[in-house]
Order: structure tokens, then sequence, then C-alpha cells
């Protein structure tokens, strides 16, 4: 990958993150013009048809992305979702099962196996594994707190800020 290839992927997510979709779009195919072989740009452009609905279109990006990267989990926890919105819940279930042999830590692939737990009557399978997503979404969110120094410094100056308004709130009443 290059650090082209790269940049235009950053800059595709900061737009999905805002969901400017049809901005996000236009950069990953932008990105797929110039390195057609890109897994996770594909993967992106198939979450845009699925955030818009457009079920066959996300279906058929998911499976160009898993036919370049078979290891790409979050492509198919994505076609989990499509089967699982389609209510084919044997062809989610194993699309999940198939993300988190490759990413045991998957919390979205975790989370949605269990939703689709619950919803077949196994609670408490489900219950079990919408913990284990809650744990592992933590160990994700210290992970990234430790690699990236802004976003520590960001989180102390917020637990900064609540200590502070905590103690005036202490005082204030206390008088």
């Amino acid at each position: 990958m290059t650090a082209r290839s790269e940049e235009l992927y950053n800059q595709a997510l900061r737009y999905m993150e805002k969901w400017e979709l049809d901005k996000a779009e236009e950069v990953l195919r932008q990105l797929l013009d110039e390195d057609p072989q890109h897994a996770r740009a594909l993967n992106k452009l198939g979450v845009i048809f699925a955030r818009r609905k457009d079920l066959q279109q996300a279906e058929m990006c998911f499976n160009e992305a898993l036919a370049l990267d078979p290891s790409l989990a979050s492509a198919h926890s994505n076609l989990g979702n499509i089967y699982a919105e389609r209510g084919w819940h044997a062809r989610a279930k194993a699309a999940y099962e198939q993300a988190l042999l490759l990413e045991p830590d998957n919390s979205t692939a975790l989370h949605n196996l269990g939703v689709l737990y619950r919803k077949s009557g196994d609670i408490a399978k489900g219950v079990s594994l919408l913990k284990e997503a809650s744990r592992a979404e933590r160990r994700q969110m210290r992970g990234e707190l430790k690699a990236n120094p802004e976003k520590r410094r960001v989180v102390q100056i917020g637990w900064i800020i609540i200590a502070i308004i905590f103690f005036v709130l202490l005082y204030l009443a206390n008088r």
C-alpha cells in the first residue's frame, strides 16, 4: 500500500465519521481507481452502501473485499450484518464466527453475534457474548489511549474537569 492510498483511505474514514457519505464514496472510488486491490477500501464502500440501505451493492462490495483478502475480519462481520438484515440468521452467524476466528477480540462481531443469539432465543449465550463485546471494546479503547498520546491527554483533561466540577458542587452543597 502506498502512502497516497493510506492518505485517501484515512480521508474517506474522516468523511464517514461525519456521515458525509457522498464525499467518502468519491474518495474511495478514487482510491480504488488507483489501487483496485485495496480490500479495506472495498469493505468501506460496502459500509456506505449498507448505510444507504442498498444491501445488494453492500454485499457485492464485501464479497469483493473478501475475494481480495479473505482474512479481513471486518468484511466478514459486515457481511454478517447484511445477512442478519435479510433474516438469513445461519449465514449471519457463520459470517460473525468467521470474523471471530480471524480476530477473536472483534467487539463488533461479538456484539452482533450476541444480538443474533438473543433474537434466536438463546438469551444466556447472547448475554455472554454481549458482555465479552463490552470487555473487548474497553480493551481496544485502552490500547488506543496507550498508542495515542493526544487522546490520552484529552481523556486526562476530561477527568480533571470532572474532578473540578465535583469539588465545586461539593463546596456549594456544604455552604
